[in-house]
């Protein structure tokens, strides 16, 4: 056998939830008063310690809202079912949220999922890469022929949350330190939470409905005028003029809040 697959047996029986009995007899023999299985759990057992922490770092709150054990529990079962398969451990914990999702008993609870969807979105903005964004003034340099044909590019840090509104209070509560907070005062309110980064500060808002709606089309590539004809969809008793400048507006806030690193005419 050579040290390659020496390397990769060793490897499959530190995530094995139970080392191979065999593998562990082909180890060196005891020593120090040690028996194989206490050495080689070192290796086994550190592991899952190591990952339970990254876990708990990547979502405090989560943790807080479920307490230790039951996040202990979710952190065993996970390591199970999703052993690391990235370099870098900092990605370990991003299916997460998708994995409680699917998983009793937290499969149909909106407000433990939203969470977790919401701690997760936030480290993910944190290590999104860097793209230079563009000024607002850049929208008046556009003719006006062209504005219903403006497509836009988000930068790498934004991300798009569908969660309930107590997810998102029960986030902040924690950042303030206020105890017993109640998701129940929230009842079944849901909402779309704006995550980016602004030079190293994360920053997130909740979303009023038609901003979501419209920060979604152009999220997806739709153009401006396209953008103004779905506001006046949702809105048949509104004027088309009026949703058109709010549109406007929000697409100058996303400009002021540096969402936007590229703005073109799209060219049929």
């Amino acid at each position: 056998m050579n040290l390659a697959q020496i390397q990769a047996l060793f490897q499959a029986n530190v995530l094995a939830e139970t080392p191979d009995s065999v593998f562990l007899a082909r180890l060196n023999p005891p020593t120090r008063g040690k028996n194989i299985e206490e050495r080689f759990a070192v290796y086994h057992d550190g592991f899952r310690l190591r990952m339970a922490e990254f876990l708990s770092h990547d979502y405090p709150v989560l943790r807080e809202a479920l307490g230790d054990e039951v996040f202990g529990a979710i952190v065993e079962t996970y390591i199970e079912a999703r052993p690391s398969r990235h370099r870098n451990a900092r990605w370990f914990g991003a299916g997460l949220p998708e994995f409680l999702s699917q998983t009793p008993p937290f499969a149909g609870d909106g407000f433990i999922c939203g969470l977790a969807a919401l701690e997760e979105a936030l480290a993910r903005s944190f290590d999104a890469a860097d793209a230079a964004t563009l000024p607002v003034d850049r929208l008046g340099a556009a003719p006006p022929e062209d504005w219903p044909r403006l497509c836009f590019g988000f930068h790498p840090t934004v991300v798009l949350v569908d969660a309930p509104v107590a997810a998102l209070r029960c986030y902040e509560a924690a950042q303030a330190e206020i105890a017993d907070f109640n998701p129940a005062a929230f009842g079944d309110a849901q909402g779309v939470i704006l995550v980016w980064r602004d030079g190293l500060e994360v920053r997130y808002r909740l979303l009023a409905e038609l901003e979501a709606m419209a920060l979604r089309e152009a999220f997806g590539g739709k153009p401006f005028g396209d953008i103004c004809a779905a506001l006046a969809f949702s809105r048949p008793g509104e004027g088309e003029a009026d949703l058109a400048a709010m549109a406007a507006q929000f697409l100058a806030n996303w400009f002021s809040d540096g969402l936007i690193v590229a703005a073109a005419a799209h060219r049929e």
